[in-house]
């Protein structure tokens, strides 16, 4: 058994139900509709019962979830609603082609129907494909994992909750009339997998993602102004309580006024200042996808081929790390029930690895670190990135101010977007400041970034000592076979400085 935790795994989980908490849906679900409270063992036996002869490998995913979202949108509720998701995701490999087939149910016998469909289909498929899939047979993981926070917020009432996001929101509503735009939102989302897998693997695991969240818009003639913050973890509602909305909302707003009174950032090529959240979203996008197994294995990816190659200066590395804890993107087990570690992406300005689940781990020879993710049993797993970062260097921001000489700070991530293949992307800014002769002087508005991926890496003069984990708390988009995919993600890193690089300006 491959880093086996079998000391943590007990066969017979009902008798955990005494110390687990639920909300009162779940215990509905439970008790009412008579929805088992785990399904390892039936899916186990399952499995068990395959005719080996008939796949190289098979898993099963067991998949459920309490999923509320809700937003207090220009003093009024918006967009409220609670899901219970529950549901079953087979994948199964034959001849190096994957079959895949999911059901929204725990029905055994349908469970049952939807494995022979997986097998099914990748006998059907196995003749056509060119490039075949493998998978090790080698490793197998036990173990329970159970969401156990300081403060569960199932034990929190909805009209708590609701009172957080309208508190956001009449706090940007009335701090000045050119807000013409506001919303505070919370979000929650406790999901359990339960993976079995024909090489032994016996995996329950929770995760959690809690989110508060705060968008507002200025209007001042054709000027507009948009701005946004946030708090996100995986840990309990401590880690949501502790934001101040009082002030956080405040500032937030003040931001958005302000900015209608700044000027716009120059465009063109420009010597730029990036903060954390910037500086998160930039290696998300620009280097996390490019960097994900299996858009290396299918030729997607301007990193193909490039392990050991320079990819930037020494004095950046750049990890992903689903271990640390209370980060959004953070998960202790992935969707195939591997155990996370961090995996080093960039060290000291080389490459040094990829992002992998089981296949791309297999058949890119790197080591299996848990990778893979899937949004629900709807969808199969892919690489993904948790928490992806810029490791800290040691200059202080001054000394980074300095070194731009003149240019822009571009503050507060407002999204962005990347072309893998060809290392393209584009982020944008919710603000900033000019830099003149080495100096911040006057803010500037909204602005875009743009360029090529290695350009950054490769035009980096200073790394900043002052490494923010959770800069950028988001979510990620990826498109798969079975529809795009969103998983939670956290981005960050220290300030950085970089010279010759495309702002949009207005």
């Amino acid at each position: 058994m491959g880093e086996a935790k079998s000391d943590l795994f007990q066969y017979n989980l009902f008798t955990l139900s005494n110390h687990l908490r639920f909300s009162p849906l779940t215990t509905y679900l439970i008790e009412c509709l008579e929805i088992p409270l785990f399904m390892l063992d039936t899916v186990r036996n399952l499995v068990d019962k395959i005719d080996r002869t008939e796949v190289q490998f098979l898993d099963a995913r067991v998949y459920t979830s309490e999923i509320l979202s809700l937003t207090y949108r220009k003093g009024n509720p918006s967009n409220v609603s609670s899901e219970i998701r529950s549901g079953v995701a087979i994948r199964a490999l034959k001849d190096g082609a994957w079959g895949f087939a999911s059901v929204a149910s725990l029905d055994p016998v349908e469970i049952r129907n939807a494995i022979h469909a997986a097998i099914k289909m990748a006998k059907g498929l196995s003749s056509r494909i060119r490039t075949k899939a493998e998978v090790t047979t080698d490793v197998a993981y036990e173990a329970y994992n159970e969401y156990k926070p300081k403060e569960d917020p199932r034990e929190y009432d909805f009209e708590f909750k609701m009172g957080l996001a309208k508190k956001i929101d009449d706090i940007l509503r009335n701090y000045d009339p050119s807000i013409k735009s506001s919303s505070g939102s919370y979000s929650e989302m406790i999901q359990r997998e339960e993976i079995v897998n024909t090489n032994g693997t016996n995996v329950v695991t929770d995760y959690a993602a809690l989110r508060l969240f705060a968008a507002a818009s200025s209007r001042r003639g054709d000027v507009i102004q948009n701005v946004s913050d946030s708090v996100a973890t995986s840990g309990g509602l401590e880690h949501i309580l502790k934001w101040d909305i009082d002030e956080n909302a405040t500032k937030l707003a003040q931001r958005a006024v302000n900015l209608l009174d700044a000027v716009n950032a120059p465009a063109g090529k420009q010597n730029v200042l990036l903060d954390p959240s910037i500086v998160g979203v930039y290696i998300h996008e620009a280097f996390g996808h490019a960097s994900e197994g299996d858009a290396i294995l299918s030729n997607r990816s301007v990193l193909r081929d490039q392990i050991g190659e320079v990819m930037a200066i020494p004095e950046i590395s750049v990890y992903d790390d689903p271990t640390i804890p209370g980060l959004r993107g953070t998960f202790l087990y992935d969707s195939e029930g591997t155990p996370t570690k961090m995996r080093k992406i960039i060290e000291n300005g080389k490459l040094v690895g990829y992002l992998n689940d089981l296949q791309t781990s297999t058949q890119l020879d790197q080591p299996i670190l848990g990778g893979g993710r899937a949004q629900d049993f709807r969808h199969t797993v892919m690489p993904r990135m948790g928490n992806t970062y810029i490791g800290n260097g040691d200059k202080t921001l001054e000394e980074l101010i300095e070194m731009i000489g003149n240019g822009v700070y571009l503050q507060s991530s407002y999204g962005g977007y990347v072309n893998p293949i060809t290392g393209e992307f584009f982020f944008s800014s919710q603000g900033g400041y000019l830099i003149e002769d080495g100096q911040l002087t006057k803010p500037i508005r909204n602005s875009g970034l743009s360029g090529m991926t290695l350009d950054v890496l490769k035009n980096t003069i200073g790394v900043g000592n002052d490494l923010d984990l959770e800069a950028f708390p988001g979510t990620c988009g990826k498109p798969s076979l079975t529809g795009a995919q969103m998983v939670p993600v956290s981005a960050g890193g220290p300030h950085i400085a970089a010279k010759d690089i495309v702002v949009g300006g207005r």
